[in-house]
């Protein structure tokens, strides 16, 4: 099978797999809670960023963002970290750190709805209670962990690129060192997701994988596509008053998980057509490898 139709088949197939398991209302839920572990994870993100460098390149950061984001939900998003950053001490004592450890329990939340939906996609059993509370925290850590690295090298970057001539070309790179952060930063945080996520020994497959790279430049396109929308011709404030704001936020956490959930579909459905042993460790017969998608095959014979 050459590696084209292989892809393009798994894609197709990836189709018909998430109208046959309501991807769509499982990204519903998972946006539910998403907006509720939002701006918790916002606030453990600058309160640990305080300790390390100055929390206002959260509200840059953001602004870079905008032209991704519908006004509504930028303008929530820009003023819950404006209040974060400026009520930021840039100490951590006992109740700093408690307020770290509640956000970060509140922020799970989302991550663990998230994991649930990556189950559904691979065909895996959920985690028991303890074992998916643990997996959800530790990846929550771990997608605040990246954040702030990110930030930091953003603080970092022009210091650096201040010490090296670039004359016209200044502007140009530093735009594209901007940019290739932010695309990697959301690569990162897919692949983790990916990798981490469902419930079933990890597939030896990279990090970067076309799901991911999907999921992230789709997400970037339609998010585009529906700012745009809402500021041309969505009518939520006309519609549900006050609260318009709130369920165009929704539905962007709505579109966002569905294309995550999405990209990870493409890549079960690409394990589901390899041959060979796809997970981590010595190479084991089918039946006894830990996941759905590399236990079946399908889309030629196994003889």
């Amino acid at each position: 099978m050459g590696i084209f139709k292989l892809y393009w088949d798994a894609l197709k197939a990836a189709l018909v797999d998430i109208a046959d398991k309501n991807v769509s209302l499982i990204a519903a839920g998972v946006a539910f809670y998403a907006m509720l572990s939002l701006f918790p994870a916002i606030a453990a993100l600058v309160t640990i960023l305080s300790l390390i460098s100055d929390p206002v390149v959260v509200i840059a950061q953001l602004e870079d963002m905008r032209g991704l984001l519908p006004n509504d939900v930028y303008d929530i998003l820009n003023d819950q970290v404006v209040s974060l950053v400026t009520t930021s001490t840039g100490k951590l004592g006992w109740a700093g750190a408690v307020s770290v450890l509640v956000a970060m329990w509140s922020a799970r939340a989302g991550v663990g709805a998230m994991m649930i939906g990556l189950n559904s996609v691979y065909s895996e059993r959920n985690r028991n209670a303890a074992r998916h509370y643990f997996r959800a925290l530790t990846l929550t850590a771990t997608l605040v962990l990246v954040g702030l690295i990110a930030l930091v090298t953003v603080v970092i970057a022009p210091i650096v690129l201040s010490f090296i001539p670039m004359g016209v070309f200044g502007y140009f790179v530093a735009e594209v060192i901007r940019w290739s952060i932010a695309i990697t930063v959301l690569l990162a945080g897919v692949g983790v997701l990916y990798r981490f996520g469902p419930n079933r020994r990890a597939a030896r497959i990279g990090w970067l994988t076309w799901g991911a790279v999907f999921a992230v430049f789709s997400w970037a396109v339609v998010s585009i596509a529906f700012s745009y929308y809402v500021a041309n011709f969505g009518n939520y404030n006309q519609v549900y008053g006050s609260i318009g704001a709130v369920i165009a936020m929704l539905v962007w956490l709505w579109i966002s998980s569905f294309l995550v959930l999405m990209g990870a579909s493409w890549n079960a459905q690409v394990e589901l057509r390899t041959r060979p042993d796809s997970t981590i460790g010595p190479d084991r017969p089918r039946g006894n490898r830990g996941a759905y998608v590399a236990d079946n095959l399908v889309g030629f014979s196994d003889e």
